[in-house]
């Protein structure tokens, strides 16, 4: 339900950045910055600032969230929406394998079937959808699809590796104020104008995208990730595009057609099964034990 939560909020999300209207760095900027002042003010009201082994220990994963949402932003500049949510559907395809063999995670035939059944949904859905695009889609757009794809896998598998170690609050904000620097590095390299582009309204739906799907959507996968495979998180997260077409629908008016609902449709069945199946597992967490 944390994961299937996380992305219910994270559907939020390209409308908000729609609606701030600045490039894919600055917003992934002044994001990172608001989260990072907010998980700052949490640590210092529970007088509990992340420790050095914590901060270590979430290196890797700060950097790659970082990475991840400039790399997405960057894709967006060079592709369409469509493709680049049809590459970011492979996620299941490309974490069940992964998972299975480094973190030994079990493959079932149910996983396998859902995972076939949501990233054929999501690339129906996608491809049925009304156009509202024309650019045509640049070789080097693929490219960074792929490597917004690949960045992604890993920072869920890094993500429930260091969560064995480091608990939910602690891991966030590490993870946040590494992200925060990791960015900054790319928009000084980049030579991004950071000043001045946010105007009005805009810093309004920049705060709802810190708060919502940045610091709840994240903390809720954080948490949950010691209690879900990744295959299975991977798969999950799936809800997002579902979600994300019925946002715009509702709030920017875009056009749905039938064989996109209905593919939809077939995405939100495939991930009810699997979430109902692997609830009944249960398992004993980092933030569970005594101490």
């Amino acid at each position: 339900m944390a994961v299937l939560a996380a992305a219910a909020i994270w559907s939020f999300g390209g409308v908000l950045g729609k609606s701030v209207g600045v490039d894919g760095v600055t917003l992934s900027f002044w994001r990172l910055w608001i989260a990072s002042a907010v998980m700052a003010l949490v640590a210092l009201a529970r007088r509990r600032l992340p420790t050095r082994g914590e901060l270590r220990a979430s290196l890797l994963a700060g950097l790659l969230f970082g990475l991840n949402l400039c790399a997405f932003f960057v894709t967006l500049q060079y592709t369409t929406v469509a493709v680049a949510l049809i590459i970011g559907a492979l996620s299941p395809v490309v974490a069940l394998p992964i998972a299975a063999v480094f973190m030994g995670e079990r493959v079932t035939a149910l996983k396998v079937v859902c995972a076939l059944v949501a990233v054929g949904g999501v690339a129906a859905a996608v491809l049925t959808a009304p156009g509202v695009d024309d650019r045509p889609t640049r070789a080097v757009g693929y490219a960074w699809a792929v490597a917004s794809l690949a960045v992604w896998v890993v920072y869920l598998l890094q993500t429930k590796r260091t969560r064995r170690k480091v608990a939910t609050l602690p891991f966030l904000t590490s993870v946040t104020w590494i992200a925060t620097l990791t960015v900054c590095v790319v928009a000084v390299v980049t030579r991004r104008d950071l000043f001045g582009q946010i105007e009005g309204v805009g810093w309004l739906w920049t705060v709802l995208l810190a708060l919502g799907p940045g610091l709840t959507g994240h903390g809720l996968i954080a948490w949950a990730q010691p209690r879900v495979d990744t295959s299975v998180t991977a798969m999950l997260t799936q809800l997002e595009p579902v979600g994300a077409s019925l946002v715009a629908w509702a709030l920017l008016h875009e056009r749905m057609s039938m064989g996109q609902s209905l593919a939809m449709v077939a995405v939100v069945a495939a991930l009810a099964v699997l979430a109902w199946s692997e609830s009944r597992e249960g398992v004993l967490a980092l933030d569970e034990l005594p101490g």
